[in-house]
């Protein structure tokens, strides 16, 4: 068992010559649980190893075709295996544990793909550790590359490369793949090659009715369902998301950025803006800008009786800092550092 560059995942692999590409399963340390993907069996340095971790709570089959040794390892460290609904049922040992999509077990997001190999394929998404893993739904193969499985081995082809860009939208930092050789650093870049090599121009499309949309909860009225587009996308230089809104709620507290410039662009319905210097209330086509200065500041609020959809659009950049003129806060992007933006300290405070 090696480990990888990213800390708390290791992996094992074995070479399969019929296919000229590496096996591979991937050991997993949480904060609270650990867990196996698609296992391989293990030698007895490898067990002591993870033993020695604290053991597996999860083993999580992300398709049929890759129960592989997940039997013996469950029975080894007492974990429970899980599966998705429509591949449980094809495997020889039960599943504990039916996934659903948006589920997160072990700090892993369930991503449920469409026309794979399998009806139940599934990839999953760490999002501390900016990585995703997958099983058969792409394979790193070239080495440094990302393929999907041959068309004949896949359900519906084009379903399979359109559902991967749910994958993409997650912008995975790094992609470690059950067949052939993982993509560190680079894996949001090399999703969007094979989709693009795929699909051509459609990789760049997608209709709103197709976005998945996630809560957002926070405190108070501050709630939404929001989807990520940009990424989805493979867009490079611009940030989009589009936002719903249910009467009385808000989307963000009020905040202006240094280096981001924003644009909103009402959907539907009539939310609106508040900042320092008063309201404004929108309609249905409307397009409101937020320059990068003080006079940026906004809360999007919806005060209407009737849900509001609004796209966000941005320019990205890794030195923006958001300020929070409400609660005096400050959002450094590029470490993502959260801290009071006040009092203003001395230079040298401190360091006396």
């Amino acid at each position: 068992m090696q480990q990888t560059s990213i800390a708390g995942i290791a992996m094992w692999s074995r070479w399969q010559a019929d296919r000229n590409m590496h096996f591979n399963s991937y050991f997993v340390r949480g904060e609270d649980e650990n867990l196996l993907v698609d296992p391989l069996p293990l030698d007895d340095a490898q067990a002591e190893r993870i033993a020695a971790a604290g053991g597996a709570a999860w083993i999580l089959v992300t398709n049929r075709d890759h129960e592989r040794d997940a039997s013996a390892a469950a029975a080894r460290f007492g974990a429970r295996i899980a599966a998705s609904q429509p591949d449980a049922g094809e495997m020889s040992v039960p599943a504990d544990h039916i996934v659903c999509d948006g589920e997160i077990v072990a700090g892993a997001r369930i991503i449920a793909l469409d026309g794979g190999k399998t009806a139940g394929e599934f990839a999953l998404y760490f999002p501390e550790k900016q990585t995703a893993i997958v099983g058969d739904a792409l394979w790193g193969d070239p080495a440094g590359s990302l393929r999907l499985p041959p068309d004949d081995k896949l359900q519906d082809p084009v379903l399979a490369a359109i559902s991967l860009c749910k994958l993409r939208a997650v912008a995975p930092r790094h992609l470690l793949v059950g067949d052939g050789m993982p993509v560190f650093d680079r894996g949001y870049e090399a999703i969007s090659a094979c989709l693009e090599a795929r699909l051509g121009a459609n990789a760049n499309v997608v209709n709103i009715d197709r976005l998945a949309f996630r809560p957002r909860i926070g405190p108070g009225n501050y709630r939404a369902d929001d989807a990520e587009v940009g990424f989805r996308l493979g867009a490079e230089k611009l940030g989009y998301r589009v936002a719903r809104l249910d009467p009385g709620a808000a989307f963000c507290p009020t905040h202006w950025h240094t280096a981001e410039e924003e644009l909103f662009i009402v959907w539907e319905g009539a939310p609106a803006i508040e900042t320092p210097r008063g309201a404004v209330q929108l309609r249905s086509g409307d397009f409101v800008a937020f320059p990068t200065r003080a006079f940026g500041a906004h809360k999007l609020v919806n005060h209407s009786d009737a849900p509001a959809t609004i796209i966000m659009i941005a320019n990205t950049n890794r030195h923006d800092v958001c300020f929070y003129p409400d609660s005096k806060k400050l959002l450094v992007d590029e470490t993502d550092t959260l801290v009071r933006s006040e009092p203003i300290l001395d230079y040298y405070e401190g360091e006396g």
